[in-house]
């Protein structure tokens, strides 16, 4: 499976070499720098235990609320225009007090799908998927 977000950084073009590096038998799978989960999303399954990390607290909830609650993230985002405005208010409203998960979840996908190279900081117009 793939990752349904860009990360810079991201490990898509490494996964199959780190994943070659694994030692053979292992019962637990940290993913210390998650980013955008592509070593993780690698495989259906890399050990009895798996565990997603990453310092991004608003990534952490992103991948969260899509895990438990795709359908609402999905609500939350259809609809969202493509542009510079909707970019900079989502920035502008990611950490206010009120949201929920999944409103904070919904503004920071938009962020990310539509920010110049993911970076988060510049808005790319490149079209959401």
């Amino acid at each position: 499976m793939n990752s349904f977000i860009p990360w810079i950084g991201g490990k898509r073009l490494l996964r199959k070499t780190i994943i070659e590096m694994f030692p053979k038998d292992f019962d637990r799978y940290i993913e210390v720098f998650g980013g955008a989960g592509w070593v993780l999303f690698a495989k259906d399954k890399h050990a009895d235990l798996e565990i997603y990390n990453d310092y991004d607290g608003q990534l952490v909830n992103l991948f969260r609320c899509v895990k438990y609650h795709p359908d609402e993230v999905k609500k939350e985002i259809s609809g969202v225009l493509n542009s510079r405005e909707f970019f900079d208010d989502f920035k502008s409203q990611l950490d206010m007090r009120g949201l929920t998960d999944i409103q904070r979840a919904g503004r920071y996908f938009m962020i990310i799908k539509t920010s110049y190279g993911a970076d988060r900081k510049t808005y790319g117009g490149t079209e959401p998927q």
